[in-house]
């Protein structure tokens, strides 16, 4: 399980229960698993906001030794890395999905059900005033295609 994908479930479940407890289960799982590879017996110290060097040795460790364990903690320093490094340019990316999705409304297009989805989504990890009325609108401009 990846860890963008555990800190995604969290922020999208706000106000659903369900989602909720989907997300805590999720990240109570991954907190067993990084348990289990960082602990006294291995003696290995997890690194929660690893650098590319952290990256390097891990795997460099998993490449030495070929165990098991020791390519699953490079798999999970790896992966909590890209997370961090993914969050560094996230805004860009925000702010390109808001663009294409104010863009759409504006214009003549019809409204399709995957974008009402992004919207969402968008609304949700974003939640501004302006992003949640841009929700609303797309949402409302898709139901009234459909009726």
């Amino acid at each position: 399980m990846k860890y963008s994908e555990i800190v995604k479930a969290e922020k999208l479940a706000t106000g659903n229960p369900m989602k909720i407890a989907k997300a805590a289960l999720m990240k109570r799982e991954y907190d067993e698993s990084v348990a289990a590879f960082f602990n006294d017996e291995s003696g290995v110290s997890f690194v929660p906001v690893p650098t590319a060097e952290d990256v390097e040795r891990f795997n460099a460790k998993a490449a030495e030794t070929g165990d098991a364990d020791d390519h699953a903690r490079a798999a999970l320093i790896a992966d909590r890395f890209a997370h961090y490094e993914g969050e560094k340019v996230a805004h860009l990316v925000n702010r390109a999905t808001g663009e294409q999705l104010r863009t759409k409304l504006h214009s003549a297009e019809k409204m399709t059900d995957a974008d009402v989805r992004a919207a969402q989504e968008y609304g949700k990890l974003n939640p501004t005033a302006d992003n949640i009325s841009l929700y609303s609108q797309i949402k409302r401009k898709y139901e009234e295609g459909l009726a």
